[in-house]
């Protein structure tokens, strides 16, 4: 069974958040944040205030050091529920103050489909036409662990149903993904272009996994990048 891919759902009320948050609070739920080194630091929080701040015991095992304006992100789980934030830290002597930006609810979704951004690098590169090399570059239009669908140029497209494809995924400067499948469907998009659906087809695990990986910390990076 396929890998379910992260979906990131925005809280946007301040009463919801401060519910959330006190439930951290009140179940003394660890809360871990990732630095600009990708190092994880535990935290365990003592207080919170109307204002979103959350502080928290320092680490016992782990310096901190930040700057001002240095953006961090924060994850906790209540029960089986994920939560995400984005924080800018502030290490006093005896705490440590987060200020919850931008909260998530992680949510996972089994052949969920993600629209890429329209100003967003990502191609769809097919390698191998039915086992024949061949070079063909898509815009990668939508994208799950189950399948994809692609734009192609009518002018490039030499392809029919049940074409046998060999493909690596680019987003944005992150590392191809290699994958294959079945095309399943073809539609006009205009008079020049076309857009293909296809099925991935005994796909790797490791390649879902980059996937879902690739895919939540696009999220992230595009949500954050709006709030800001």
């Amino acid at each position: 069974m396929s890998e379910a891919l992260i979906v990131f759902k925005a809280i946007h009320k301040d009463a919801d958040k401060q519910t959330i948050l006190q439930k951290v609070l009140a179940n003394q739920e660890t809360i871990y944040l990732r630095d600009k080194f990708d190092r994880t630091i535990s935290l365990k929080p003592v207080s919170i205030n109307s204002n979103m701040q959350l502080k928290c015991r320092p680490p016992e095992d782990a310096s901190m050091n930040t700057q001002d304006g240095d953006t961090f992100t924060a994850s906790f789980t209540i029960g089986h529920e994920k939560y995400l934030f984005e924080t800018h830290p502030v290490v006093g002597e005896n705490h440590v103050t987060l200020t919850v930006l931008n909260l998530f609810h992680l949510q996972r979704r089994r052949n969920y489909r993600y629209v890429l951004p329209e100003d967003y690098s990502a191609e769809f590169v097919i390698n191998y036409l039915n086992q024949v090399v061949c070079a063909y570059t898509c815009r990668l239009l939508d994208l799950s662990t189950e399948g994809c669908a692609v734009e192609i140029s009518l002018a490039e497209a030499n392809l029919k149903l049940d074409d046998m494809v060999q493909a690596e995924i680019f987003l944005g400067d992150r590392e191809p993904i290699l994958v294959q499948g079945i095309i399943k469907n073809i539609r006009e998009k205009d008079d020049m272009h076309l857009i293909l659906g296809v099925e991935f087809n005994h796909m790797a695990n490791a390649s879902e996994g980059k996937i879902v990986h690739s895919l939540t910390d696009l999220q992230r990076e595009i949500y954050f990048r709006r709030a800001a």
